[in-house]
């Protein structure tokens, strides 16, 4: 099985997804590049929550 990404790894692939749509035509191609996008901005926004220490310091 392989690792899953970090949230900086998630904001790599977002930007790579956001290049590709916008190289593209209004479609459906485009819309799921765009998709793909935000899914992997917010995988990367939740891996910052899971990851961040929520704990007050001492």
């Amino acid at each position: 099985m392989k690792p899953m990404p970090d949230a900086d790894e998630n904001r790599r692939l977002a930007g790579i997804e956001h290049e590709k749509a916008d190289r593209l035509a209004d479609g459906p191609r485009k819309q799921s590049h765009l998709k793909r996008a935000r899914d992997h901005e917010a995988e990367a926004h939740s891996r910052d929550w899971c990851d961040s220490s929520l704990h007050p310091p001492k």
